[in-house]
């Protein structure tokens, strides 16, 4: 985590790494924080953490989840089932670069006009990909896929919650191996600026 948290200081965001759930736990309950990053691993420890990160974003809290190949899942794919009926699988190995078109959002190997992608025309998709699974039409409609992978599945998508909701917003990002590998060669490190920024409701 060390070149995004680097990147995010540079650019004047304060961060706390934590490493284990209880500390996320202990966190998030502070009140302090405006955006939570969750990088998935094989299992949840505490059973607590999910409704403590459902209440942080019923809260208000927004959330960049990171998510990888099965079973690199289970933080992410827990959240979302509970709160959109998604759940999270698969394993395609893709290390390959997505590229931006117009509206193409929804074709294989490319992500669409979305202030995330403000000024990106390549985006590293990871090594090893998951995928969402979505259990209706409502689920799919309500978590937005704004990317998508070369496998042809959706490998970033957000929510964006209605005016009148008490909720923050949501990036779902299901290639977090893009945080540490190929870093400097396409794109990694204004992404994540550019979604802490939209997490946050700051123009980029």
């Amino acid at each position: 985590m060390q070149k995004p948290i680097l990147e995010l200081q540079t650019k004047g965001f304060q961060v706390k790494h934590v490493k284990t759930e209880n500390d996320c736990i202990r966190e998030l309950n502070s009140n302090i924080y405006q955006i939570a990053w969750i990088i998935s691993t094989l299992t949840i420890q505490n059973d607590t953490f999910n409704q403590t990160l459902l209440d942080f974003h019923s809260n208000g809290g927004s959330i960049f989840l990171f998510a990888d190949n099965t079973p690199y899942v289970c933080h992410a794919s827990e959240f979302l089932n509970k709160k959109f009926g998604i759940t999270l699988d698969g394993g395609y190995y893709g290390s390959k670069t997505m590229t931006y078109k117009e509206n193409g959002h929804l074709e294989t190997g490319y992500f669409g006009q979305h202030v995330i992608f403000t000024g990106i025309s390549n985006l590293f998709e990871g090594v090893t990909i998951c995928h969402p699974v979505y259990s209706t039409s409502e689920s799919r409609e309500q978590f937005n896929t704004i990317a998508t992978a070369t496998d042809g599945n959706s490998s970033i998508a957000v929510y964006d919650p209605p005016s009148t909701s008490t909720e923050g917003r949501l990036c779902l990002d299901c290639g977090f191996t893009k945080l540490y590998i190929n870093w400097d060669s396409a794109g990694t490190a204004r992404y994540i600026i550019n979604v802490t920024c939209w997490l946050l409701k700051i123009n980029t």
